[in-house]
């Protein structure tokens, strides 16, 4: 399985002079260490101790910059709350 690569990403990031507050890196950063798809609440849930006022409105605003950037994929089907994966691979 190929790895995820978030130096590319970054670099796709600061290409495009996208601003890239600590929030931000750690959504993406956290997206590029998974596995698989996260949903929000995952991502809340895994980044609240970091950051205890990140908002679930947070995430999705910067989970829609990326995903216009091409640096993360969403899997929405019927009901289910969309999951997020990283999209750029090594």
């Amino acid at each position: 399985m190929p790895k995820n690569d978030l130096s590319q990403a970054l670099q796709q990031i600061h290409a495009k002079n996208i601003p890239l507050p600590p929030q931000r890196y750690a959504l993406l950063e956290y997206l590029y260490a998974q596995d698989g798809y996260a949903t929000v609440k995952d991502i809340c849930e895994a980044l609240i101790e970091r950051y205890p006022h990140l908002q679930a409105t947070t995430v999705y605003s910067s989970l829609l910059v990326f995903k216009r950037l091409g640096l993360v994929r969403e899997l929405a089907w019927n009901n289910a709350s969309p999951r997020y994966e990283a999209a750029i691979c090594s």
